[in-house]
């Protein structure tokens, strides 16, 4: 005999926070809260956050601030307490763009750097050659977050041979869109509104001087970054921001604007997600299908499917060795981590001592 259950259905997603990129899956979550105070973060000052509930709000720059306690990032859902003056619960993320925290002292400790994301575009600027390598751990890094990665090549008016560029881009960005813009003169920003329809979220990553600054100017269409000049040598500049932020678009889309990255430092996710060195290197994992052994490292192993494309000229040797270093890195990582999660585990297991002596 069947057993009927009642239904339960749950509130419709409300208008503005729908428009700020709540899911419906999100707000299931939500729905089953006590408190039904919720918004999306904005902006993190130091222990404080500033959470926006609509558009209107988000555009204005304005909105509640509440004190977060554990680790709170921009884009986050977030539900407030009673008094509205702290974060009582973080939502489920969709996706996260995590890395290693770069401040000293911080062993296999992840650090935030936006959530709830749809795409991330990773930005290079051209008049030089692209960092290749800067790539792949990107897209590593972007690949394990849940978002698909883009990746923009700004300052297309300042070379004659964007082709190039292209071909070298693609050549380690296998299968991800890969764009050529100028913000300057608002060549090739029309066709990134694919990525920001629908009220989605993109996040923009890239080194200090490849014109983060003037393309997220252009993309919103006010002057809302400042920008700074680069060095005529090298092409680098200095971080002209300071903040991660949200940022909304013309089109109801986002961006968040994050400080130029430095050093791209690893971190891997611990859900069942494909692993992102998999799909950033699907070339090698696709040939190393065909290796003898199953655990072949591709160093000197018979039969190794991957160091004879190699020697075919089918996989350029530098695919190789970057795939060796970033594995042992992601290794090492994970390795780390299992220690410190020990050494948490004995310092709880550790009786407290009593008395003198």
């Amino acid at each position: 005999m069947a057993i009927e259950m009642p239904d339960h259905t749950v509130a419709p997603v409300p208008e503005p926070l729908a428009a700020l990129g709540l899911r419906d899956e999100q707000a299931a979550e939500w729905d089953g809260l006590e408190r039904p105070a919720v918004g999306r973060v904005a902006r993190l000052d130091r222990g404080w956050c500033t959470v926006v509930t609509t558009p209107a709000e988000a555009t204005a720059g304005v909105g509640g601030r509440a004190r977060t306690y554990g680790q709170v990032a921009v884009g986050d859902w977030v539900v407030l307490d009673d008094a509205g003056e702290n974060v009582a619960t973080v939502l489920a993320r969709r996706s996260a763009l995590m890395r290693r925290a770069s401040f000293e002292g911080a062993r296999a400790q992840a650090q935030v750097a936006a959530a709830n994301i749809d795409h991330v575009f990773l930005v290079h600027a051209l008049g030089t050659p692209p960092n290749q390598r800067r790539l792949e751990r990107e897209l590593v890094l972007v690949f394990e977050s849940g978002a698909e990665p883009v990746v923009l090549l700004t300052k297309a008016d300042v070379t004659d041979d964007v082709a190039t560029a292209l071909a070298d881009v693609r050549a380690v960005a296998l299968a991800v869109p890969v764009h050529a813009v100028s913000a300057r003169q608002h060549l090739g920003l029309d066709e990134l509104g694919r990525y920001t329809a629908d009220h989605r979220t993109v996040v923009i990553v890239g080194a200090s001087g490849v014109g983060k600054s003037t393309l997220v100017n252009a993309l919103v269409g006010t002057e809302r970054q400042r920008t700074g000049e680069v060095r005529e040598g090298d092409q680098r500049g200095r971080h002209t921001t300071v903040a991660s932020e949200l940022v909304p678009l013309a089109d109801g889309g986002f961006l968040i604007d994050t400080p130029g990255l430095r050093a791209v430092s690893l971190w891997s996710s611990d859900d069942d997600t494909p692993h992102g060195l998999d799909r950033a290197f699907s070339d090698v994992v696709s040939l190393a299908e065909h290796c003898r052994f199953r655990d072949c490292a591709h160093e000197s192993e018979p039969g190794c499917a991957v160091r004879a494309a190699v020697a075919e000229g089918r996989l350029p040797i530098e695919r190789l060795l970057s795939w060796q270093r970033l594995s042992a890195e992601l290794d090492a990582l994970e390795q780390e981590s299992i220690e410190v999660d020990r050494a948490a585990a004995r310092g709880r297991r550790r009786p407290r001592r009593s008395g003198r002596g």
